[in-house]
């Protein structure tokens, strides 16, 4: 069944369907508030208020974009008032279980030979670690493009900024974050050549 047939169905008064709205996005909005907020013991609270704002809403769920960007909005905001609330920076150096998977940023390795996965594990702390040292709207956007892998045009619609604008904000992003990996010196021949 369609999101929308689904959206229209609950409003109509099957409440029992609003299940399967979070078992299709659950694991997917996790993954943001992990990102988000690092604390893997805020991801439930987080998610339920997610959910439970979602399921309050769903009769104000116009249309004009998707649900699953809907959510993603509703799940980025949260996040952000919680992070004002509490003044607290994004980090991305923790594992987070989530029904039985792990979410974390992931560097191929078929079989490389140990120097191979030593290096590539110095890069993905490295990474983290210049990730986090980006403005917040910078990081924001970073994580929704580059490691949430989200198409441009959902980001503006998540964040409510013009497309032109998140094109622009994430090519700076990741301008800065090369230039903090270089400050770092590690492994930028390695990034580039990969």
């Amino acid at each position: 069944m369609k999101d929308e047939e689904l959206v229209k169905r609950i409003n109509a008064g099957e409440m029992e369907l609003f299940e399967e709205i979070i078992a299709r996005y659950e694991t997917k909005v996790f993954g943001v508030i992990y990102y988000m907020m690092r604390n893997k013991n805020e991801v439930e609270d987080i998610a339920q208020e997610v959910f439970i704002k979602v399921f309050k809403n769903l009769r104000k769920f116009k249309g004009d974009s998707s649900l699953y960007t809907w959510i993603y909005k509703i799940t980025v905001n949260l996040c952000l008032d919680e992070l004002k609330k509490r003044k607290k920076v994004v980090y991305l150096d923790e594992k987070v279980e989530v029904n039985d998977s792990e979410l974390e940023i992931q560097l191929s390795s078929n079989e490389k030979d140990q120097a191979k996965l030593y290096e590539e594990k110095e890069l993905k702390e490295c990474m983290q670690k210049c990730i986090r040292e980006l403005p917040e709207k910078q990081r924001i956007m970073l994580i929704l493009r580059d490691i949430q892998g989200l198409p441009y045009e959902e980001i503006s619609r998540i964040t409510g900024i013009k497309l032109g604008t998140v094109k622009s904000q994430i090519n700076r992003a990741r301008l800065k974050l090369k230039d903090l990996i270089e400050k770092e010196g590690t492994f930028l021949e390695y990034i580039e050549s990969n």
